[in-house]
Parts: C-alpha cells; structure tokens; sequence
C-alpha cells in the first residue's frame, strides 16, 4: 500500500466538540461517492451474476454455477479488497492530521495486488485478535468466564493491533512487545479509543443487522461507522505520536 508522501491539507481548526467532529468524518465528496459506492457494488455484482445465469441457464443447466461462483468469488475480492484499503487511506491519512475523508491516494498504476496486499493486512490484525474467542465459541460451544477472558483479550488488542498493521503496512509490527509497549505508554486515552471501538463496532455488528430494513439500506449506517472508526484510529495516532514513539 502506498503511504502518503505529503500530509494531507488540514482543515480548519476544529470548535465542534471532537464527538461531533468524528462523526462528521464521512461528509466529503470522496467519503460519500465511496460510501454509495460500497453501498451500490454488491448489489451490481449480485445483479451482473444473476444475468449470467440466466443467459447461460438455458444451455449449460446446472454447469453455469462452475462459471459464475468463480467469477463471483473473484469480483467480491477485489472489491472487498478496495473497501480495506480504502479503510487504511482513511487511517493513515487521519493520522497526519485530516479531519474528513479525502480523495484515495493510489500509485500511478492501480494494483490489485496492493489492494489484496491490505486486505490481509486488515484481516489478519482481526483474525489475531478476535480468532480465539471465536474458535473457543465454535469448538467448546460455551459462554462461560473463558470466553468472555479471551473476548477482552481480542477486543483490548484490536485497535492498537490495526493501528499498527496498517501504519507500518506488515505483520512484523504484530510484536507482541511492541503492542504492549505502545498501550502503556498511552494507556488512559487507549482505553476510551476500545471504548469507542466496542460501543460502534456492536452497534454496526449486532444492532444495526438487526433493523427491520432492507440488506442493503442496513449498510449505509454500517460503512457510514466504519468509516468513523477508521478516522479515529488514526487521529488516535495524531494526538498520541510523540508518546508512541514509532518514528514513521
């Protein structure tokens, strides 16, 4: 992934109350051409396979899925793929200190691989921290005290974990010392940064699935507090980047 060369311009100094202000993240041009974007490209790709089978229904019979289940694989791929480094632009650029979302800065030539570069990046980070509480769920099929243990394990570590994934853009920086090490020295205002994490993150995982709506009107508010906690992990670093102390 490319990090940005220059910092992006800053806006104005902030008079709204920083709650308010995170959540006004997203209001920008790129950040509601890419929310409607990430809203829209599913519902196209189920649409674009759904005309597949019907034009090649009628002559291959049950053989069309050998072509549209690889091709729908793929296309979810690289588009999931552009909605995790989407998210890291976000991170990183909120991290030089932008307080809406801006414009994705890529290489001249676009990768996929950079695009499925981040993705890993992302997905691992989550699947370190929050794996064992789920493999615990799936295999014991208990809620009992060590779920929960392992559950605040994954949930006290995630941020710091994609904080520093996505800023030094490899797993090496997975260190457990190096985690820990960072936690401590910013420890107060890290716990409010899980709060703020658990608080949206259930909301956007447990609440808003819920809603009596339409799939693909549940994921504007979902991609809408993904966007907002991808800002906040990197002002996080904006704040606190002398007392972390990574020298990037």
């Amino acid at each position: 992934m490319k990090i940005l060369e220059e910092d992006p311009p800053l806006a104005d100094e902030c008079k709204l109350p920083w709650m308010i202000d995170a959540f006004l993240y997203p209001i920008s041009t790129s950040g509601m051409v890419h929310l409607v974007t990430f809203v829209v490209v599913p519902l196209l790709i189920s649409t674009l396979i759904r005309f597949i089978e019907h034009l090649l229904g009628p002559h291959l019979g049950p053989a069309t899925a050998e072509i549209t289940e690889p091709v729908t694989y793929i296309l979810l791929a690289i588009f999931y793929s552009y909605v995790c480094y989407y998210i890291a632009d976000c991170v990183i650029s909120s991290s030089r200190g932008s307080r809406r979302a801006i414009d994705v800065t890529m290489q001249n030539t676009i990768s996929i691989g950079d695009f499925i570069s981040q993705a890993f990046i992302i997905m691992g980070c989550i699947a370190i921290c929050l794996s064992p509480m789920l493999l615990y769920s799936v295999f014991v099929k208990r809620h009992d005290v060590w779920f929960w243990i392992l559950s605040a394990y994954g949930i006290f570590f995630l941020p710091m974990s994609l904080l520093r994934g996505i800023m030094f853009d490899a797993f090496d920086a997975l260190n457990p010392i190096e985690l820990v090490r960072s936690i401590c020295h910013t420890l107060l205002p890290y716990c409010g940064l899980v709060l703020f994490f658990l608080v949206l993150g259930g909301i956007v995982v447990e609440l808003i699935p819920r809603l009596p709506v339409w799939n693909f009107l549940k994921r504007v508010p979902q991609v809408y507090l993904i966007f907002v906690l991808a800002h906040r992990l990197g002002w996080f670093y904006w704040w606190y980047k002398d007392k972390l102390g990574w020298d990037i």
